[in-house]
């Protein structure tokens, strides 16, 4: 009851209905669909390269979507070959890490769940989420055991916002397979997990998941030598640069509340001719909308300086390794990044942010 939680009514006593008896509509239903579809034909296409990948020994199954599991994992680590999945999102976002794949000589094929056609056939019958959840755990468990017969011995995942990841690492496990983790984000999905290990972004991760197996956790910090630890001095010229989250999918509530940061900003600092402001859209966004008073920036390394500063409500721009600007979060009124982020990160108030950047000689 989404409304009702916004508007603060807790008069109404919330309806807590049985998920798995729900049924989905035509769209949900074509979605499904189309995922089927792509993911059988990766998955043949996939086939054809398992061969090459057992007579090379391959030791580690990364499983990939885009250029960002590059950031996760050590792009030159020996014995890895990369299992690249269907990602609707942003299909040109897709074709160009293949081509960068390909380019650069690394070891990559196509991989996808192999769903089973009575399932399949059963859920269209269906359509409920049961029969949903059936051939979608199904094909994770068929699809684990496919990998471990490649002779893998480790998987390195960053899959924690797939639920069907529990069932996959579950059956790898059974099969010798070790599996990690490494979170791409510092969102909180579903809570349990048998990953044998997990590197998180934050403490508070590590406190929201529950392992259902001996789990090793860890915090990834990649660029502690390169951030500055200040804001750009006084007189120089400053850069502002606004680290957008939206793209299709995401909930309105950031879309609303990333409006509202970005007015403040662009209002509030007008009147600071050495103040540049710059939208830097996110790379699921095929087609961003740039604020007024915002240029837009297509590649975040022409600003990526310590004369830049970084503002967004939850972005994690700061695990690439070559990220050098200073970082803030916004808090806003329904968008609090304390939720997922340690208090060791800079949080500011929507409506201090300028005053702060005063205080801090940045302004």
């Amino acid at each position: 009851m989404p409304d009702a939680y916004i508007q603060g009514d807790v008069s109404t006593e919330p309806q807590l209905d049985d998920v798995y008896t729900k049924h989905l509509n035509g769209k949900q239903t074509f979605t499904v669909v189309m995922k089927v579809i792509a993911h059988t034909l990766f998955a043949l296409v996939g086939r054809l390269a398992d061969y090459g990948v057992r007579r090379a020994k391959v030791g580690i199954y990364r499983k990939a979507y885009v250029d960002d599991i590059e950031l996760v994992y050590d792009p030159a680590q020996p014995s890895v070959v990369r299992a690249v999945y269907p990602f609707p999102i942003n299909l040109k976002r897709q074709l160009r890490y293949l081509r960068f794949l390909h380019k650069e000589g690394y070891r990559f094929k196509l991989a996808g769940n192999p769903y089973g056609m009575r399932d399949f056939i059963r859920f269209l019958r269906l359509r409920s989420v049961r029969a949903l959840m059936r051939m979608e755990s199904r094909a994770q468990i068929r699809h684990a055991r496919a990998v471990a017969a490649i002779g893998v011995h480790t998987a390195q995942l960053s899959d924690e916002f797939d639920i069907g990841s529990l069932d996959f690492v579950r059956t790898l496990s059974r099969f010798g397979v070790s599996a990690q983790n490494s979170a791409h984000g510092v969102g909180k999905y579903f809570p349990v997990h048998a990953y044998d290990k997990f590197e998180t972004l934050t403490l508070k991760q590590q406190a929201y998941y529950y392992a259902s197996r001996p789990c090793s956790y860890s915090i990834r910090q990649l660029n502690d030598f390169s951030k500055v630890s200040h804001l750009p001095t006084p007189n120089s010229s400053l850069n502002v640069v606004f680290l957008s989250q939206t793209f299709n999918g995401v909930s309105p509530l950031v879309y609303r509340a990333e409006e509202a940061v970005t007015k403040k900003i662009a209002s509030e600092i007008d009147s600071y001719t050495s103040v540049k402001l710059w939208y830097k859209h996110h790379p699921n966004n095929r087609t961003p909308s740039v604020p007024a008073g915002f240029e837009h920036l297509p590649v975040l390394e022409n600003l990526n300086n310590d004369r830049a500063v970084f503002i967004s409500l939850f972005s994690t721009c700061h695990i690439d390794p070559a990220f050098k600007g200073e970082k803030i979060l916004v808090r806003e009124s329904l968008i609090r990044p304390e939720i997922a982020f340690d208090d060791s990160e800079l949080i500011v108030d929507s409506d201090e942010l300028i005053s702060f950047l005063q205080r801090e000689g940045a302004l």
